[in-house]
């Protein structure tokens, strides 16, 4: 069965059907909780909230940035699949969605992403979608790992 999702932004609306979305219980110390996520993005001036859907089921939620960070890069900042919903390629499509939405703004040279070093899941899905690690670290010790945007024709 294929799926297609789309990014939906987080709103009232949908807001309490993403604080319900959950990972598998073996996997609750390697992500935040979405809660903890929307409280997070009301920090982030630079990203924005989605969740994700197949149809009209939300199946997973994504925080990512809109603009450049302060860094030059733009941050996938939280990233989490329902445990109902793992298995099915939502994870992939997801990435893939917001690689495409990133890649070809004009200041987009890297899309960066972090995980918990034991989180092999995680860091097998990004390199599946083309990320590769830097060999950097962030302060708490995750790892980062970049997707390099093609450079915009009017950059070069």
């Amino acid at each position: 069965m294929t799926h297609r999702i789309t990014l939906i932004p987080i709103t009232p609306d949908n807001e309490t059907d993403c604080i319900k979305l959950s990972p598998r219980e073996d996997q609750m110390n390697l992500v935040a909780s979405n809660a903890d996520s929307l409280i997070h993005a009301t920090k982030e001036l630079t990203s924005k909230p989605f969740g994700i859907y197949d149809d009209q089921t939300m199946v997973g939620f994504i925080l990512f940035d809109q603009e450049i960070y302060h860094d030059g890069y733009y941050w996938i900042l939280r990233f989490m699949i329902d445990a109902r919903h793992q298995g099915k390629g939502y994870g992939q499509l997801a990435i893939l969605e917001v690689i495409n939405q990133l890649r070809n703004r004009e200041d987009c040279v890297q899309i960066r992403v972090s995980h918990i070093p034991c989180n092999t899941a995680a860091n097998r899905l990004y390199k599946k979608c083309g990320f590769v690690e830097t060999g950097e670290f962030e302060d708490n010790g995750d790892i980062i790992l970049r997707y390099d945007a093609p450079i915009p024709s009017s950059v070069r």
